[in-house]
């Protein structure tokens, strides 16, 4: 069991407990330990072996042993217990947007819904808002939720898809006969979303059936879809379905191409090599007349072969990379090596898990040369956000972290909300002593596109604001962005010398790939930061920079790639 097969099992506790209207504490304790296993550094089942679960904050002794059942097992009996109350086949609802447990249980004693089907047909025949105290908007939010919700089930978030990925790659490296090893498909390019994940292998014939014995048996495995010689098909346990091809080596560059894809570029490559009298497929580039085969032992084969340089799995969108890559107009992409710094983070200052030195010092390992604490304002009250003397007296304390440790520059800093006026709500005399301000939207996402942008624009105007927090306010599968203007914003940020935020946070990913793309052309710059709430958070820049790379962004497009000498220049909005 993977780390977020283990959290996911929490959540689902605490979701029957909530629907069955238990202690409130006892549901926070499970939420917590969900969250705390999710953002774990180490494996749970190693910290199970050692004996040192018990001492992970957030994790008692009773969790712990519900743990290390799971680990054992893959599930609980306290949860397949709740799993047998009738409640259990409402937490679906949960996943739709203004559906909370006291409204599921209600539509389910009132109306006899019982899951998302049951919920669309009632809200389509107007039953709901028959119901005192739902409104019509309620319903029509619903409806709305449900629409989102049908666009991304069976869709598993990027974070997560690697997760599984790169462990059952693990096992299968761990075997004898293995020659090599690759990712391909939609993970590959690195899209936000992954509907199902494919691994392709070269394998030594005599290896061929321990391998695929090796995948299809596998602890995490929930149902063997298909097992042949050189294609299996597994269903996880978490629901997503992984493909293991093994190929020759003879055709196993041409095979990574096509099974990376998208379906869109193999098509231009394909047409493009049908001009040149080439047919290319899985199994190799090969002459069309003669059927003669030219290559297709290396990815590179099929590029050379139709007169093109290499182009990166993440731009293979057909997006204008082939005619990009025709003129050698391919954009030097950026890699994690090249960020120097994370400008948004959180401490225990207001709802962190970390103090600013373990923030500082776990930044120190990574080889960054400067951070920046950002911390909440006011207006977040749940986070515990800052007040103006609450801020004033946290930079003093970042400015003594900094005199502390060296080899790393602490700047300060504060995320600030804008409020739904436009205005911000920290003064200006506080904002105007960090090194750092980020806005944010917060609140009030239901605005009209006018009114959100207009929200937007006047906070950026501020002149003490730096960054502009991710920009769009979508959260991956549960929230759809609100709706807003983003060239006008993007207008703005020009304007007023402000960068617009890529959120490396897995949930987030805001801005979006081709956002990215649209704000690299315009000149804006962009910053990308983890917003992390736990040191260990601060690795989630991987998933920045992959969607980085997917919007075409060289290091030059992101301020936290520059020394801190020009950043620090950005940031007073010099030159």
């Amino acid at each position: 069991m993977e780390n977020i097969d283990v959290a996911r099992i929490f959540d689902e506790i605490a979701d029957i407990l909530e629907l069955k209207n238990e202690n409130p504490f006892r549901i926070r304790s499970y939420r917590r330990a969900a969250r705390v296993i999710r953002d774990l550094p180490d494996d749970v089942k190693s910290l199970a072996a050692t004996g040192e679960l018990k001492t992970v904050p957030g994790i008692g002794s009773s969790l712990a042993e519900k743990i290390e059942e799971i680990i054992s097992t893959g599930t609980c009996k306290f949860y397949e217990e709740l799993k047998q109350d009738p409640v259990y086949t409402l937490t679906d609802l949960l996943s739709i947007p203004g559906v909370g447990p006291k409204l599921a249980v209600r539509l389910n004693k009132e109306l006899g819904v019982k899951n998302v089907d049951d919920l669309e047909r009632a809200a389509r025949a107007g039953k709901l808002h028959s119901l005192d105290g739902i409104r019509e908007k309620l319903e029509e939010k619903i409806l709305k939720g449900i629409e989102q919700y049908r666009r991304h089930v069976g869709r598993f978030k990027l974070a997560d898809a690697l997760t599984y990925t790169e462990s059952i790659v693990k096992i299968l490296k761990s075997q004898r006969g293995i020659i090599q090893i690759d990712i391909a498909g939609s993970l590959r390019r690195m899209k936000e979303t992954i509907g199902d994940i494919d691994i392709l292998v070269i394998a030594k014939q005599t290896h061929r059936d321990k391998v695929m014995e090796a995948f299809t048996g596998m602890d995490v495995v929930a149902d063997v879809i298909a097992k042949g010689d050189t294609k299996s098909s597994v269903l996880l346990r978490s629901g997503i379905q992984v493909d293991l091809r093994i190929l020759d080596s003879k055709s196993y560059g041409a095979a990574l191409h096509y099974f990376t894809g998208s379906k869109d570029h193999n098509v231009a490559i394909r047409d493009r090599a049908k001009r040149k009298g080439l047919k290319v497929s899985e199994y190799g580039v090969f002459e069309a007349k003669t059927n003669r085969h030219l290559g297709g032992a290396h990815e590179e084969d099929v590029f050379r072969l139709v007169d093109l340089p290499f182009i990166p799995p993440e731009l293979r969108e057909n997006s204008g990379e082939i005619e990009a890559a025709e003129k050698g107009k391919l954009p030097h992409l950026i890699e994690l090596g090249d960020i120097k710094g994370d400008l948004q983070m959180h401490t225990k200052a207001s709802d962190g898990a970390n103090t600013i030195e373990e923030m500082a010092l776990f930044a120190k390992r990574l080889g960054y040369r400067y951070i920046a604490i950002t911390d909440h304002s006011k207006a977040v009250r749940v986070a515990g956000g800052l007040n103006e003397e609450e801020l004033e007296a946290h930079i003093q304390a970042i400015k003594k972290a900094n005199r502390k440790i060296d080899g790393i520059e602490i700047l300060s800093g504060i995320e600030v909300d804008v409020m739904p006026d436009g205005s911000l709500d920290l003064a200006d005399w506080i904002l105007s002593k960090c090194d750092v301000v980020i806005a944010a939207v917060h609140s009030r996402f239901n605005m009209s596109r006018q009114e959100m942008t207009k929200r937007i624009v006047k906070g950026i105007a501020n002149p003490n604001v730096n960054i502009l927090a991710h920009p769009t306010g979508r959260i991956i599968n549960e929230r759809d962005p609100y709706e807003i203007d983003l060239e006008a914003i993007i207008a703005a940020a020009r304007k007023n010398k402000v960068a617009l935020e890529l959120n490396s946070y897995p949930d987030r990913l805001d801005l979006r790939d081709v956002h990215c793309r649209q704000v690299k052309e315009s000149g804006v710059k962009i910053s990308i930061n983890t917003d992390s709430h736990a040191a260990i958070q601060l690795v989630n820049m991987r998933y920045g920079i992959a969607t980085a790379r997917r919007g075409w962004l060289e290091p030059g497009d992101v301020i936290n790639t520059y020394s801190l000498a020009k950043l620090r220049k950005f940031l007073a909005k010099q030159g």
